[in-house]
């Protein structure tokens, strides 16, 4: 566990990280979304695209041919092969070029690049960086996404802001209360309990302990919990890797918690723009009658934080950093930002 100095409120000029290292897994599709023909998605300005091979497997290739620059997306699949509208050169799903129909030789290390890909937890994750070390960097295990006795939806949208202002929001609820009352229980609206941190060389935990209070009316009607009575809460965050957040909230009661799981995977198109796919799964009241409780209130949530998020972007993009006053809640924000910088150093050096 790492101390934090929790003292005086000061100004500091450090700003939300806005690129994001290569060596990393990036979420650029829901698994559903990349079948037989191509599909075409832009990760740190570079487009890439995916489809399935006959055998159901995906394949990642840079999105422009090698011989003009023309997006592979637009082309179509036969068999394994991902073959160009515009050149008629066709890729195997190593990005090697098997066939030109000009001529019968293959021209000499004719490629474009393969990208390493998984598919997981119902999305698909690509990794950007140098390949070897993909394997040595897995993607967490999210069992909340996988197991059969979760219940999840989620959505996904691109925020015109860079992925650094998404970190550093998921590392902060204490502005829950002030973006969306009608959402925040009532325990966010007191002044909020010890915050732990705990940091590793690449991820980032956080938690803390609420006294028992009542629930917001959602939470009542969600878990089925009479609305008078007052019960104590766990909040947890976890910044597992650049391109993926996962956060936690307990209501404490005898047995096993009422746990809500949120899960974000972040995208860097660019660094202003931001791909955001996010899912809620509960352990809970599977009935579709709770779904219909909780979706409108966590989307119309989400919805606020894109909007602020790009607000915020817009400010940043007219008047440039300013310095920040730091306060205790942003104990586990201020490590985020210090592992990210890490990693991109780390990037840069390779």
């Amino acid at each position: 566990m790492k101390p934090h100095k929790t003292g005086r409120a000061h100004a500091s000029g450090t700003g939300s990280v806005t690129r994001f290292p290569r060596d990393a897994w990036y979420a650029l599709a829901r698994a559903d979304e990349v079948g037989r023909s191509p599909a075409g998605r832009v990760v740190h300005g570079t487009g890439v695209v995916l489809y399935r091979t006959s055998a159901g497997t995906v394949a990642a290739l840079a999105d422009r041919c090698a011989h003009r620059p023309y997006p592979l997306s637009l082309g179509r699949v036969a068999g394994d092969l991902l073959i160009s509208s515009y050149s008629g050169f066709a890729y195997g799903p190593d990005g090697r070029v098997v066939s030109v129909p000009t001529q019968k030789r293959v021209p000499v290390g004719a490629a474009v690049r393969a990208y390493p890909v998984r598919e997981y937890a119902g999305l698909v994750w690509v990794w950007t960086g140098s390949p070897g070390l993909a394997s040595r960097r897995p993607l967490p295990a999210l069992p909340w996404l996988t197991e059969p006795d979760w219940t999840t939806f989620g959505a996904d949208w691109e925020t015109a802001a860079a992925g650094g202002l998404l970190q550093d929001n998921f590392a902060d609820i204490t502005h829950v209360p002030h973006l969306d009352p009608a959402l925040a229980p009532p325990v966010l609206h007191q002044v909020p309990p010890r915050l732990d941190v705990e940091v590793t060389e690449q991820q980032v935990r956080f938690r803390r302990d609420f006294p028992p209070a009542r629930l917001q009316t959602w939470q009542s009607e969600a878990t089925g919990l009479p609305p008078e009575g007052e019960y104590a809460q766990h909040e947890e965050g976890w910044f597992a890797a650049p391109g993926l957040w996962a956060d936690r909230w307990d209501v404490l009661v005898p047995g096993e918690p009422l746990t809500l799981h949120f899960t974000h995977a972040l995208t860097p198109v660019d660094e202003r723009r931001t791909r955001h796919y996010w899912a809620v799964s509960r352990n809970f009241s599977p009935k579709p009658e709770t779904t219909g409780i909780l979706r409108p209130i966590l989307d119309g949530y989400y919805r606020k934080v894109k909007d602020a998020l790009e607000v915020m972007q817009a400010l940043v993009d007219r008047e440039g950093p300013a310095p920040e006053v730091r306060v205790r809640a942003d104990a586990a924000l201020l490590e985020v930002r210090r592992v990210m910088r890490r990693l991109l150093t780390e990037d840069t050096a390779r």
